[in-house]
């Protein structure tokens, strides 16, 4: 085992994309069960951009540019672009816009949920 912190966060990184995997599975099976296939289409849209999100924020932690007297963070507003074009995909191309925008919120929370219970207790 390595003791960098690129290969520890690469370690947490491929950790969170598997939970996620595995709540946003479980959330897009009751959507099916629930014969509401929008919303489970809509889960798969946000659970795919919920792991380019995270992706990009890792690769991108450290890049800044100039505005002004500061700096901005670039990654931070391309992120939430990635974010509001799912909903606005989903809206555009699915059967049911109602249900595919819940489902796309639904696919960008499990990552939160993952974090809020699991994470924390994650040793690097």
């Amino acid at each position: 085992m390595s003791n960098s912190p690129s290969y520890d966060v690469l370690r947490f990184v491929v950790r969170i994309i598997i939970y996620s995997l595995l709540v946003s599975f479980v959330i897009l099976l009751l959507g099916v069960l629930l014969r509401r296939f929008s919303f489970a289409l809509g889960v798969l849209i946000g659970e795919v951009g919920v792991i380019i999100g995270l992706i990009s924020s890792v690769t991108t932690k450290d890049r800044f540019i100039k505005f002004g007297k500061g700096y901005l963070r670039t990654g931070y507003f391309l992120r939430y672009a990635l974010y509001a074009s799912l909903f606005l995909l989903a809206s555009f191309i699915l059967k049911n816009p109602a249900e595919g925008i819940l489902g796309v919120f639904a696919g960008l929370m499990s990552l939160k949920i993952v974090v809020f219970l699991f994470a924390w207790r994650w040793k690097p």
